[in-house]
């Protein structure tokens, strides 16, 4: 905390105006620079806490950096500014981070095998067999590429790639079929700051966000997989940038803190309407659902409005 609240006074000294904070100390917003449009909301936002540490953002000019460094470089901030943001951050565990796992080439395991491929493996049919319990088709494991791993860190379980708009692995999860394992699931060790299923998205359509990948599957229709149940700086970006018009919040109804977040940090970036419908499927899966229900279920929803917001959070 002690860092956030130098970061804030730090800021404040380079913008020349007080941050409105949100979260705790988690996010600061101001009045942008560089467009110089005053809001009664401001809308600079930086990030001083999580994996996106130091992504700034305002959601009018689309001005944006992925390091307050890039911010202070930006605002032309003197040398005295720069040398104490130094003294604060150093190397950051972003930075670390980002030069170690990111700038790597991102496979799957060594140990991957479709299960698109035939195999008389006892370890396959076991895999096929989750999946079909899961009412997993032959069409979607081939349409996510769904494979499997018997040997190595992630022996025994199904193996789900994401992949981004140009067809690049840039996510996986990993799923234990054999109920055995302590830990239901593992993910790849790259950042989250990514759009999940971007290969599949087609952001002139309304955008449905989900927990998991099997959520996603479930749901088929032009759905976004959180990897869990925040959105991705990356993510938020490309809702603005792509004038999306309606967000799907589906996630387990013990999400519903998570799911309002979501709603609330939407409808701090829009800039033209965005209407938000919270899905919740009373305790149901959506694999148990059925496609088919869950898209009646999303049609006849409707927006959140101020009172369903209340209502909501009065739940929490």
């Amino acid at each position: 905390m002690l860092q956030q609240e130098k970061l804030v006074s730090l800021l404040n000294k380079v913008m020349n105006q007080s941050a409105r904070l949100r979260k705790g100390y988690t996010q600061a917003m101001f009045n942008c620079p560089f467009c110089k449009v005053v809001k009664k909301v401001p809308k600079l936002e930086v990030c001083l806490e999580g994996v996106d540490f130091g992504n700034w953002h305002c959601w009018i000019c689309n001005s944006c950096g992925t390091s307050l460094k890039s911010l202070f470089f930006k605002l032309r901030a003197p040398k005295q500014y720069c040398e104490e943001l130094h003294a604060i951050i150093g190397t950051t565990y972003k930075e670390k981070f980002q030069t170690s796992k990111d700038t790597e080439a991102h496979i799957l395991p060594n140990e991957f095998k479709p299960l698109g491929v035939n195999s008389n493996s006892y370890l396959f049919g076991h895999a096929w067999y989750y999946l079909n319990q899961r009412g997993i088709t032959r069409n979607d494991v081939l349409r996510y590429n769904i494979g499997y791993c018997e040997r190595g860190e992630y022996a025994k379980r199904i193996i789900v790639p994401s992949y981004d708009k140009e067809g690049n692995l840039n996510f996986f999860s990993a799923r234990d079929f054999t109920e055995e394992s302590f830990f239901k699931y593992m993910l790849s060790p790259w950042t989250k700051d990514i759009i999940g299923f971007e290969v599949f998205v087609d952001w002139n359509e309304p955008i449905t966000l989900v927990e998991g990948s099997f959520d996603a599957i479930a749901v088929r229709k032009n759905v976004i997989p959180l990897f869990g149940t925040s959105m991705s700086f990356s993510l938020k970006l490309a809702l603005v940038k792509n004038s999306v018009k309606r967000v799907n919040v589906l996630l387990d109804n013990d999400a519903l803190k998570q799911a309002v977040d979501i709603f609330d940090r939407i409808e701090d970036i829009q800039n033209d309407k965005i209407d938000v419908h919270l899905i919740r499927l009373n305790d149901k899966d959506p694999s148990v659902l059925g496609f088919e229900n869950v898209d009646n279920i999303i049609k006849s929803s409707r927006p959140l409005d101020f009172l369903d917001l209340i209502k909501y959070k009065m739940e929490l």
